[in-house]
């Protein structure tokens, strides 16, 4: 018992350390369930993009706050202008927050774009979706933001 008491201390800073360590793992590491939470918590879903594939980007959709100026319309021309072959899934008025460069939010149309499976080559493996785009159009000049794609055929 002796031997116990002179290494309690020890023991505990041990434990501290694996205590802070799991926790900082939990909030920051992008594969932690508590990390998506928290990246995801007050975000809108567009579909075919989750919230880590869009913050992989830089992109960030949050609730639309505003009327817009320009009409859904006007984006999805850009759209299918840019990515001629694909079909429109999504057309959405929201917050747009660019996530790398810190600037500050638009109100903007999020346009998600996808092909039909017999206009590509299904070379995916199962669980992986085929190509598809995001388009962000401004809601109140009606002019491309930004535009990412992925997997085009």
């Amino acid at each position: 018992m002796h031997w116990l008491r002179r290494h309690q201390s020890a023991v505990l800073l041990v434990v501290l350390v694996a205590a802070a360590w799991s926790a900082l793992w939990l909030v920051y590491d992008y594969r932690s369930p508590v990390s998506q939470f928290l990246r995801a918590n007050g975000t809108v879903q567009l579909d075919g993009w989750s919230t880590n594939d869009l913050d992989a980007v830089c992109i960030r959709l949050e609730p639309a706050n505003g009327a817009p100026g320009s009409g859904a319309d006007a984006a999805i021309g850009i759209a299918t202008k840019i990515y001629a072959g694909g079909y429109v899934r999504e057309v959405m008025l929201v917050s747009f927050h660019d996530t790398c460069n810190a600037a500050q939010p638009r109100l903007a149309w999020a346009v998600a774009v996808a092909w039909a499976e017999s206009s590509y080559a299904p070379t995916t493996s199962m669980g992986e979706s085929g190509p598809r785009a995001v388009v962000l159009v401004d809601a109140s000049t009606g002019k491309l933001i930004v535009s990412h794609a992925e997997g085009l055929p």
